[in-house]
């Protein structure tokens, strides 16, 4: 009982001194609200939200056939005359080929393997292109670059086999590169009646068909409305083979409230930024900014850079960066005047107060970046990492506050 006792007494004094501590604070803060935070250099930009379709001079091709396969990768550039793709009447015909495309890179393999065994370096180099596979396929991934990424884990894959045939001995391997070709030989001569499909002329090869190909062409671009792009319907999507890209030169025709459209003009540089698909922002240039309908216009935007990853978009939401500001951020309350009239902040230098005047960059929401006044002197002017004020009972440049 005697125990029970002393931990319930225990228990009530670690109790009281507990409140006694937030009481004590409560009053200080009370007689003396007094707190403060670290400058930090931050950035903040003006942009506008919107969403539109991705144009571009595009050809849909279509074969009749069971079985199509595609000689380029996407995004790929292809020559006049080169072939994009072959097609085959009979679907048994892509197991043949799928096992054409295997035996193929494994005579790759095999070949490297011989040359490697012959030279120690050659190995040496593919473990580094190995470590850089991995890590660039990583950020691909992370991007969202799920196209990128598949095209870098199929040379990982590649790059991988070869260097598990670099144990094997040079007659073994020798061995192995006769089988294959033989394999090779035996295969390619059953294929017949295979089509292939070639370039008309020399652009942008892309596997991926959605039926705007003949719908969202440049034509329509000069005479484009907010409606006109809210009511675009997709054609009939024949292209069983792929598409061809012509130009470098690609459109995003988009919609945007009204308010936004005496900021935007006709020749202007803005920065695009993509939600998705690509890593990087973009410059733009308006190409066109239509008259006002219903509350909102629509804004023809032009890029003339080559842009593989993009090949596949269509319907996008994305972001345009009109200004950009950088400067040293502080809560908005932080900011006062003095005696004199004189913008700044007030910040902790040893035991007092000591004022420093700024220049506003930019005012977000509960916050505003400033840069140090142009006439401040050494000791007066504000740098990152700086103790500001943020409320106290009285604030003048010299009051001692600590």
């Amino acid at each position: 009982m005697k125990s029970s006792f002393s931990f319930k007494l225990l228990s009530a004094v670690v109790l009281a001194a507990v409140v006694l501590y937030f009481v004590v604070e409560i009053y200080q803060y009370l007689d003396n609200p007094f707190s403060t935070t670290l400058t930090y250099e931050s950035a903040a930009e003006d942009s506008i939200s919107l969403t539109g379709w991705i144009v571009r001079r595009e050809e849909s091709f279509h074969a009749d056939a069971a079985t199509v396969t595609h000689s380029l990768s996407e995004g790929a550039r292809a020559a006049t005359g080169e072939t994009i793709a072959v097609a085959y009447q009979s679907a048994a015909a892509l197991d043949t080929v799928s096992r054409i495309e295997t035996l193929e890179l494994q005579l790759q393999q095999l070949e490297f393997a011989h040359t490697s065994y012959l030279n120690a370096d050659a190995a040496l180099k593919l473990d580094t292109t190995i470590t850089g596979s991995i890590l660039s396929a990583r950020r691909q991934f992370a991007s969202g670059d799920y196209s990128a990424a598949a095209d870098e884990l199929s040379a990982l894959k590649a790059a991988v086999l070869k260097r598990s045939h670099t144990y094997s001995s040079a007659e073994e391997i020798q061995a192995d590169i006769a089988a294959v070709q033989s394999e090779l030989s035996a295969l390619r001569a059953t294929l017949t009646g295979a089509q292939y499909i070639a370039a008309p002329r020399s652009g942008i090869y892309s596997a991926v068909c959605d039926g705007y190909e003949s719908v969202l062409t440049p034509d329509i671009l000069p005479s484009v409305t907010p409606s006109s792009l809210q009511h675009i319907t997709p054609g009939e999507n024949t292209g069983n083979v792929g598409k061809m890209i012509y130009g470098d030169t690609w459109y995003y025709a988009a919609v945007l409230d009204e308010q936004y459209v005496e900021v935007l003009r006709p020749g202007q540089i803005v920065t695009l930024r993509l939600a998705k698909g690509l890593e990087r922002d973009i410059d733009v240039t308006v190409e066109s900014v239509s008259e006002p309908e219903g509350g909102q216009a629509a804004v023809v935007l032009s890029c003339a850079e080559y842009l593989p990853q993009v090949t596949t978009l269509r319907r996008q939401a994305a972001s345009l960066v009109m200004d950009t500001y950088e400067g040293l951020r502080i809560p908005s309350s932080a900011l006062r005047m003095d005696e004199d009239g004189v913008l700044g902040v007030y910040c902790v230098a040893g035991i007092t107060a000591r004022f420093k005047p700024v220049e506003v960059v930019y005012r977000g929401s509960g916050y505003t970046l400033v840069r140090p006044a142009a006439d401040a002197s050494d000791s007066a002017t504000l740098r990152r990492g700086d103790e500001i004020i943020l409320t106290a009972t009285r604030l003048e440049d010299g009051i001692v506050v600590r």
